[in-house]
């Protein structure tokens, strides 16, 4: 006598009977799942939806174990790439940084391993956890295998220098930016104590991370002098708007060697454009905080950094205490 068949098995047959010319099945189109993978990696890595490999694989949702034979689904226009055969370079390695260029941009990223998080991560790379946040644009911490994290983005390019007046052409500066004549020099202004200079210096970290925006004099967006500029304002001193004028108007209280730098002290530096100059704050220990067209935001970066060190013309006093006149 014949047993009679469950009509879930029937309905499961003539369902995977159905599947098989849709996605042209081989026998080698199956893989082997590796621990630590999840279905958007193993997607990705196939050029396949991951909608797609649940359907094939009748997965009820997005969980698969390590040694949990799939199939990858092959569309017919495409072969498909084995996992082995894909070269070393593309391959998600541990603690290994992808870097990819993209509209003038150089983006560095990382892709989330099984037992990463924001902590771990942020320590291996050196990257703060706020500023992971934000240029991944997260809200909480919550993390999945397989993520793409970006972890900077530097613009291929010299740090801009701003010039933006009323659009006129900049007239060369003398060699070396030597002799600048000056009809009416500044006075140095006076620190009212050391407590004042601290208080300058907190502030000026205060717009750390503030976004970089040729032009821009607002908390939304600034350049080099107008970061300056505004400080400097918040403690009474009234500088011109651009990097080239500052350094015109305080030519005369020039500090040519970095060991006489002092905290609060402007840090100019020259570029390829010999008529343009980029200018910081200085923050003592070799430090100076600056808005970086490079990096998109107000930043710390050190003197001694090949980049700067190079470039580097002199500082120039806005204030002082009387130890350091």
């Amino acid at each position: 006598m014949m047993r009679r068949l469950n009509p879930l098995k029937v309905i499961l047959i003539v369902l995977f009977i159905l599947l098989i010319p849709c996605f042209k099945l081989n026998a080698e189109n199956r893989y082997i799942v590796k621990k630590g993978e999840n279905l958007y990696e193993i997607s990705k890595q196939f050029h396949v939806k991951i909608e797609d490999l649940k359907k094939v694989n009748q997965l009820k949702d997005d969980k698969i174990l390590p040694g949990q034979n799939i199939i990858i689904p092959n569309y017919g226009n495409k072969e498909i790439v084995k996992r082995d055969s894909i070269s070393s370079t593309n391959k998600v390695q541990k603690g290994k940084v992808n870097l990819e260029k993209k509209d003038g941009e150089k983006i560095e990223s990382y892709t989330i391993r099984s037992g990463d998080n924001l902590f771990s991560i942020s320590k291996k790379f050196g990257v703060s956890i706020e500023e992971i946040k934000r240029l991944n644009g997260l809200n909480s911490e919550r993390l999945k295998v397989g993520q793409k994290l970006i972890l900077s983005k530097k613009k291929n390019v010299d740090e801009e220098i701003e010039e933006i007046g009323d659009g006129d052409p900049i007239e060369p500066l003398q060699s070396e930016f030597d002799q600048i004549p000056q009809d009416n020099p500044p006075t140095i202004e006076k620190w009212k104590g050391e407590e004042e200079r601290t208080l300058f210096i907190r502030v000026v970290k205060t717009f750390l991370g503030v976004p970089y925006k040729l032009g821009g004099m607002t908390l939304r967006g600034l350049d080099c002098s107008a970061f300056v500029k505004k400080i400097y304002e918040i403690f009474n001193v009234n500088l011109p708007r651009t990097a080239r004028e500052q350094f015109r108007y305080l030519f005369s209280k020039k500090i040519e060697k970095k060991e006489e730098l002092r905290e609060g002290d402007l840090v100019f530096f020259k570029t390829r454009r010999n008529s343009n100059l980029h200018v910081g704050i200085y923050i003592g220990n070799n430090q100076f905080v600056h808005a970086s067209s490079r990096n998109g935001e107000v930043k710390i970066d050190h003197l001694d950094t090949p980049y700067f060190q190079k470039r580097f013309i002199s500082g120039v006093r806005v204030k002082e205490l009387e130890v350091d006149s």
